[in-house]
């Protein structure tokens, strides 16, 4: 039974591949410090913005692990803030900056043209 195990491993090459492509793109166009799972958060909260931690999570398909750390490092660059939950004292709703909001359409436009370039020929 090796075809499942096979399309599988496309299929992540094919996204890791992806990602490093997008990434290359975003160093080019003076977005660095800016990631592939940076830019899913922020597009995310571009639409919903004040959600919390597990729905964030949910919506862009990583771990609350993952995305606490994640989190953090946005944080820290100024991406997005935690704000106190309205009915959870445990917990907080993740909001976006000024920058954030900000970089969305630089970040809009060098994203579709990565996807655009990646997916070009393909029918």
């Amino acid at each position: 039974m090796k075809i499942p195990y096979q399309v599988g491993f496309l299929l992540s090459r094919a996204t890791w591949a992806m990602n490093n492509s997008v990434n290359r793109m975003l160093r080019e166009n003076e977005l660095a410090d800016i990631s592939v799972a940076y830019f899913a958060v922020l597009q995310t909260l571009w639409e919903a913005d004040g959600v919390s931690i597990t729905d964030l999570g949910e919506r862009v398909q990583l771990e609350k692990s993952t995305m606490t750390s994640l989190i953090d490092r946005m944080e820290s660059a100024g991406l997005v803030r935690r704000d106190d939950h309205p009915t959870d004292r445990r917990a907080y709703r993740i909001c976006i900056t000024a920058r954030g909001r900000e970089l969305e359409e630089k970040l809009d436009q060098v994203v579709t043209e990565a996807y655009n370039r990646l997916t070009r020929g393909v029918p």
